[in-house]
């Protein structure tokens, strides 16, 4: 609050102020009183309202001060009453009471929204888990039933599979620090596991695999980092070209890092869709033309990614390759400490 704004703000009052003490001023005369005796009284009178004024002023200015800057400031603004201290002017302390009532209401709310949609993910991984049981059971009856429908029927059954996996994730990714554990983890040991898992699709989707110096140990949680490269290897199949195709995985290493490559002969990615893709939902023109997609699987792994604190960025060249590095951490004290 700028002192024209104030004047501005309570001019009515200082003009009933400066209208009194003229009516005063002009009464005193009207009884013959001493010129310089009503002088010195209108004196005393202005000096006391311009005192009054300036107190009422500073208190003001100082609490307005500080909701301009904490309101600014904050990221939850709601919470702005536990910030500012009461104020000591009527209207100061409406408002904080007011704002403090909306602080807990918000509060309350809050409160509500979070158990509601802890209750309803809980829900949703308990239906998920429930749901997998009579998949497991199909694939374990195609597996013991080996002819041609059961193929087909084991092949969609690992699409129901997939989508259910994704779903679960999705619904874990908004608190995926409460249930990951980290660890110690060989990055070959890992990659080989996820290609064992999907060797069924690559051996089907005729890919070739690679793997180039996959030595070094990395600390993260293990289930998670299955399902990211889960995903990676199946958006390479999905996107694969006609003829030689092949996935490579690659490490190399950096000062505070390991980096993780894996690279792809497919069909790339557009330019323009690049920088988009790891967006919620986001198909774009590759998976709206060459497959059905639903625009959550690398929108998971970065989610997922950056909740367990790893670097995670795709390259690519349209019609040549698609490259995705995950940066993980070079020793425990980087991210959590060792597990015992």
């Amino acid at each position: 609050m700028t002192v024209r704004e104030y004047v501005k703000d309570y001019k009515m009052n200082f003009i009933l102020q400066i209208l009194f003490f003229v009516i005063l001023i002009f009464i005193l005369l009207t009884l013959n009183l001493d010129t310089f005796a009503v002088i010195y009284i209108a004196c005393i009178g202005i000096l006391c309202m311009l005192i009054a004024a300036v107190y009422d002023y500073m208190r003001k200015r100082r609490f307005y001060h500080d909701l301009k800057q904490y309101f600014g400031t904050m990221d939850h603004k709601y919470l702005i009453s536990e910030m500012l201290g009461k104020p000591e002017f009527m209207e100061g302390k409406m408002f904080w009471n007011y704002m403090q009532d909306i602080c807990k209401d918000a509060n309350d709310e809050l409160l509500n929204y979070k158990r509601q949609s802890a209750e309803y993910r809980e829900y949703i991984e308990m239906w998920i888990h429930e749901v997998k049981t009579p998949v497991a059971a199909m694939k374990l009856i195609a597996e013991n039933h080996p002819d041609e429908r059961m193929k087909q029927m084991a092949e969609e059954v690992e699409k129901v599979d997939y989508y259910l996996d994704q779903a679960l994730y999705y619904a874990r990714s908004s608190g995926v620090e409460k249930d990951y554990m980290v660890k110690e983890l060989n990055i070959k040991e890992v990659v080989e596991k996820v290609l064992r898992t999907n060797a069924r699709l690559l051996i089907k989707s005729k890919v070739r695999v690679r793997m180039e110096n996959l030595e070094k140990t990395i600390y993260s949680d293990e289930k998670w980092i299955e399902f990211i490269l889960k995903q990676i290897i199946i958006n390479a199949v999905k996107y694969r070209r006609e003829g030689d195709c092949q996935i490579e995985f690659r490490e190399r290493e950096l000062s505070e890092q390991v980096i993780l490559e894996i690279t792809d002969n497919g069909i790339g990615i557009s330019p323009r869709d690049l920088p988009k893709v790891t967006q919620k939902g986001y198909t774009g023109t590759t998976g709206r033309k060459y497959a059905k997609s639903t625009g959550m699987g690398l929108y998971l792994c970065s989610c997922l990614s950056r909740k367990l604190g790893l670097h995670f960025s795709i390259e690519s060249e349209e019609g040549a390759w698609t490259k995705v590095r995950i940066g993980f951490p070079r020793n425990s004290m980087t991210f959590l400490k060792k597990e015992e």
